[in-house]
């Protein structure tokens, strides 16, 4: 397959590549182009007409067995673009392979050579000291330090369920959370909070606060309040002035003024305070 590029009317080859066709493959194959997207911005006005990029794709393929011909022959191909071709070659075998964080997620996942477990009140979930060491100054101090987890390499978390454990592990193995939802997010905000994950922090703070709805601001507004964290307060707060009538009108609310009452109460005085300026 070849494909060629237009410029001032004259056919310019940027790419080549050869495979073998097989119906059974599934993954797309890619065609690394030699001029780049910058070099075709500057001199748009020979690369693009009336705005438009126009390409010409050139496919060959065999209709039958010949076995004796010579398909091309290049001269005086200079040793930058046997370089380059070699690069395109080497990326290519590269974006065929698992990258770092999909292997640590299928260590996670497979529980290969753990040497360390997290116990909660009903389950047991084995991990990698040394990758508990690499996310949390917490986990860090307990496997490092002279403490009874240092030497049992038993973790306890009785205040933590199963569900958030799962979560905990999988952000330290992968980076990443799957099917967070409101109950969750409110525990492994919690936990990250405990075992100083910042990033885990953030994540689960910005997923609470574009979940807010009148009946759960209080919850949220406590939680930012236990935990100290202004940020998350102010965003809460800001959500509870815009939504006052259906947050203060609330029974969840109301159960946060029984419960909490000076929380509670200082929310209701900023609205007062901003009706005052307006």
């Amino acid at each position: 397959r070849k494909i060629s590029l237009f410029r001032s009317g004259e056919v310019i080859a940027c790419g080549k590549i050869e495979n073998r066709f097989d119906v059974l493959r599934k993954d797309i194959r890619k065609l690394p182009l030699s001029v780049t997207r910058q070099a075709i911005l500057d001199k748009k006005s020979e690369y693009l007409q009336d705005g438009k990029l126009s390409l010409l794709c050139e496919c060959v393929f065999s209709t039958g067995l010949e076995f004796e011909k010579i398909e091309e022959t290049e001269h005086n191909i200079c040793a930058a673009a046997i370089k380059l071709r070699k690069v395109y070659k080497t990326a290519e075998k590269m974006s065929a392979n698992p990258s770092m964080s999909e292997d640590m997620k299928a260590l996670y996942v497979n529980q290969s050579l753990t040497d360390v477990k997290l116990i909660t009140k009903t389950k047991l979930f084995p991990a990698h000291k040394i990758v508990l060491c690499a996310r949390s100054p917490v986990f860090k101090a307990m496997l490092t330090n002279e403490m009874k987890e240092r030497n049992t390499d038993c973790i306890q978390v009785d205040d933590l369920g199963d569900d958030v454990v799962q979560q905990l592990l999988l952000f330290f193995y992968s980076d990443t959370i799957e099917n967070l939802e409101w109950e969750i997010a409110t525990q492994l905000y919690y936990a990250a909070g405990k075992y100083q994950v910042g990033k885990l922090k953030e994540v689960c703070s910005s997923f609470l606060v574009e979940s807010l709805t009148p009946t759960n601001a209080g919850e949220l507004l406590l939680l930012s309040d236990t935990h100290s964290d202004s940020d998350l307060k102010k965003a809460v707060e800001s959500f509870i002035l815009e939504h006052d009538q259906q947050v203060f009108g609330s029974h969840e609310w109301e159960t946060l003024l029984e419960t909490h009452p000076l929380l509670a109460v200082k929310a209701m005085h900023l609205k007062y305070k901003r009706r005052k300026l307006e």
